[in-house]
């Protein structure tokens, strides 16, 4: 029994393991937000991981997301949009999730620069933007050079 007991701890641990890695699945580089009483609108640049399994991302595009507030969490929604506007013309790549999760931004329609969005296309997803710092995160990781080498062609060309 004892044995059976010590299998199966190292089967759990194990697949946790598995589950726990895992770089972030979107990155974004803000240019603007716009924080409104029941939606935020993010412009900028995105890169996301692709369908699936892996670890492939998509090319990075210039848009616009407008997602919702979940009234059930609106305080840390507009926390979060906060955070977003401080993020807002620093030209770093800020993380969105972990380890394949980051909520409704790896799914929500990203939208023409130019878009005239209406309403928010799905509702935001509190606990998936990561830290604005002074220092750019995740600067060593292949999306996050696609990314700022997007961004710098967008601004020189």
């Amino acid at each position: 029994m004892t044995r059976f007991l010590v299998a199966m701890a190292a089967v759990v641990i194990g697949a946790g393991t598995a589950l726990a890695g895992g770089p972030p699945p979107v990155y974004v580089v803000v240019d603007k937000v716009t924080v409104e009483a029941n939606k935020v609108t993010i412009h900028g640049s995105f890169i996301r991981l692709k369908e699936g399994k892996g670890s492939d991302y998509e090319a990075p595009v210039e848009g616009v997301v407008c997602l919702g507030l979940d009234e059930r969490k609106a305080a840390e929604c507009r926390t979060e949009w906060g955070q977003w506007a401080k993020a807002a013309g620093t030209g770093r790549a800020i993380s969105v999730g972990m380890c394949g999760d980051a909520g409704t931004m790896l799914t929500v329609k990203i939208h023409k620069p130019v878009a005239q969005i209406k309403g928010a296309d799905a509702e935001y997803t509190t606990g998936h933007i990561g830290m604005v710092t002074a220092k750019q995160e995740w600067a060593d990781q292949p999306p996050v050079k696609t990314l700022l080498a997007f961004v710098k062609t967008k601004k020189t060309g």
